[in-house]
Parts: C-alpha cells; sequence; structure tokens
C-alpha cells in the first residue's frame, strides 16, 4: 500500500483512542490536523486500513460499524444501555468445528458495563 498522508492520520487517530469509534467520529477528529478532508476519504482509508489488516472493524448490535487498530487477538464488551466498547484481554474462548480449520474467533459479550449499573441504567 502506498503511504497517504490521509490514510496515516485516519490510523494515527484510531491508534490515540480506545474508545472503537466509528467512522464519524474518526472524520471529526481527523478534521482537526485535515481541515478539508472529506467524510468518503475517510471511509474509504478505513476501508484500507481494514481490508490490509492494520485496523479492525467492529459490527455491535446496533449495526454501526466502529474500528480498532488493536488488532492482537482480544474480545470485545458492549454495553446495551449506553453503547460504550471495551476491550477484553484476559477471555479464554475455544471453538472447535468438525471437519474445519478455524482461523479466528471473534468474541462479542453484551451486557451493561459497571458506571451504567451505578447510575441505575439498567435495561431490564
Amino acid at each position: 500500500m502506498r503511504y497517504s498522508r490521509q490514510r496515516d492520520v485516519v490510523y494515527q487517530t484510531l491508534q490515540q483512542t480506545d474508545t472503537h469509534p466509528d467512522a464519524q467520529w474518526v472524520y471529526t477528529k481527523v478534521r482537526q490536523t485535515i481541515p478539508n478532508i472529506s467524510l468518503g476519504t475517510v471511509y474509504r482509508n478505513l476501508k484500507e486500513l481494514c481490508d490490509c489488516g492494520m485496523v479492525k472493524r467492529i459490527s455491535a448490535s446496533n449495526n454501526v460499524e466502529r474500528f480498532d487498530a488493536r488488532t492482537s487477538t482480544h474480545g470485545h464488551f458492549v454495553c446495551n444501555c449506553c453503547g460504550n466498547i471495551t476491550d477484553i484481554f484476559d477471555s479464554k474462548v475455544s471453538l472447535e468445528c468438525s471437519g474445519c480449520l478455524v482461523d479466528s474467533v471473534e468474541v462479542m459479550v453484551y451486557g451493561t458495563c459497571s458506571q451504567c449499573a451505578k447510575g441505575g441504567n439498567v435495561n431490564g
């Protein structure tokens, strides 16, 4: 992949956060550095970064794609109340498929985060 300043800024923006942002959030942040960048350019660069494995695409329950620059093996916890996504690094999951070779497993855990539980925002 050829060097692109726009792609580099998009990637650096993702590396500097652990919030698993959507494309609109990335666009807003990148515009602080490159004011004339278009939303379409941000989407194209996110796609290229995902395609080459530098960024993971996360599809949470609300159908909004989120992005993660941490590509090491880890799971995600999605809060059903506030929608925040946090990394889970200490999860252990194994999966066997008879007659198949498993390349990877994506772990998404859904529930209520501690902040929402404290505030009484628990769905149910």
